[in-house]
């Protein structure tokens, strides 16, 4: 123990006979003695970090023993002190959803010490039979990914504190994601569907998404200022924000939830956009039109390209019921607002787009990503490519 460093009640430092960094300290235990604690670590510094840490909470009377904290309890100060930073205000808000909604009453009173991968796996499988909150069945697989990817991240923390020797959620099996059927337009419907926008308030949103593939989030978080309209037919808008519904936590609001802006989905998200030469005209008009409505009923002028006709943003929910009764009334098959997204994409390919471009202008984290998407396309493209070959044959 020549290298570890010693004080009284400061806890020691030394190597073991493997070369391992570790710590000895005392803690004190609810009947008022002490017992030993170990704590280990890659090098001398995340030792002593560990180390200093838990005497810290010694001396300030924080220190609670790892098998007195609950999952609960455990999740509430890992959002606050290491996730609050880290992720999206969107992301945020889902995790404590996840806690507060899901975890709290069910597996939330467990110890940490308690937590196995027969308990855990036992919550996922009732979440995926019964977990949404109305009654009507179980969570999407999607939903229950990102759950256990949240107690995951969350879990890793307390073993990284020496709170627990392993994580339970590491051998947990989720139920299989099914690939959902893509839904897009044909080019006879898309211009069905334009006929019938000639005229209609909605005209220009639906437009901008036909043509650029925008998420519904990110047209209703465009402004102005981020749009360039050119007079050289090089015009292009940037995507740096989204409309996001979030959990009011401010008490104030008889509201559960309220509308804001925040990054987009992923960093890939944040990018600029190419317009057709068509679409940046209908934008010019769009934005003159908007001007004179905002005038005419005495609003102040909105930096917003979207908004409510009390210059409000756009509820993107709101939109996708008013999208379908249009469809509705025009006699038009039924799809989301997302395939307006999916449309774009397959006309792009159609006409001969790189996938690479197309993935960057989609916001797509890869190209492989964006492959797997929109094989119902790049499948059909392989006979027509193959069949170019002819002419060298």
């Amino acid at each position: 123990m020549a290298e570890g460093r010693k004080g009284n009640n400061e806890g020691s430092i030394y190597k073991d006979k493997q070369g391992h960094w570790r710590a000895l300290i005392s803690i004190p235990t609810v009947d008022g003695k002490q017992k030993r604690k170990y704590l280990y670590g890659r090098t001398r510094k995340e030792v002593a970090d560990k180390m200093y840490a838990i005497l810290h909470q010694i001396r300030t009377d924080t220190y609670i023993e790892p098998c007195k904290v609950t999952l609960y309890e455990w999740l509430c100060t890992w959002l606050e002190q290491y996730c609050k930073n880290e992720v999206r205000l969107s992301t945020y808000v889902n995790y404590d959803t996840y806690v507060q909604r899901h975890i709290k009453d069910t597996i939330g009173g467990y110890k940490l010490c308690e937590l196995n991968t027969a308990i855990m796996q036992a919550f996922f499988n009732d979440k995926a039979k019964s977990g949404k909150l109305n009654g009507s069945g179980g969570l999407s697989p999607k939903t229950i990914k990102n759950m256990h990817d949240m107690m995951h991240r969350a879990l890793n923390k307390a073993v990284h504190l020496d709170m627990i020797l392993k994580n339970p959620t590491d051998f947990v099996t989720l139920p299989k994601r099914k690939k959902s059927e893509m839904r897009f337009l044909t080019l006879d419907e898309q211009k069905e569907l334009q006929e019938a926008l000639k005229g209609d308030r909605l005209e220009m949103p639906v437009l901008l998404a036909l043509y650029t593939g925008m998420r519904q989030g990110e047209m209703f978080g465009l402004k102005w200022s981020y749009v360039h309209l050119e007079s050289d037919n090089r015009s292009w808008l940037r995507v740096v924000q989204a409309v996001n519904r979030f959990s009011d936590r401010t008490g104030e609001s008889m509201k559960k939830t309220f509308l804001g802006l925040s990054e987009p989905k992923t960093p890939h998200s944040i990018r600029s956009i190419p317009l057709l030469p068509y679409i940046a005209n209908r934008l010019m008009d769009y934005k003159v039109e908007q001007a004179e409505y905002f005038r005419a009923h005495n609003l102040p002028m909105t930096e917003m390209v979207f908004t409510t006709r009390a210059g409000n943003l756009v509820d993107p929910r709101d939109f996708q019921r008013d999208f379908k009764l249009l469809l509705k009334r025009n006699g038009l098959r039924e799809i989301n607002v997302h395939a307006l997204r999916h449309t774009f994409a397959t006309r792009a390919l159609e006409s001969g787009m790189n996938i690479k471009t197309l993935s960057q202008i989609l916001g797509h984290s890869s190209v492989a990503f964006t492959l797997d998407t929109y094989t119902h396309v790049t499948e059909d493209l392989k006979f027509d490519e193959m069949s170019a070959m002819n002419s060298f044959l």
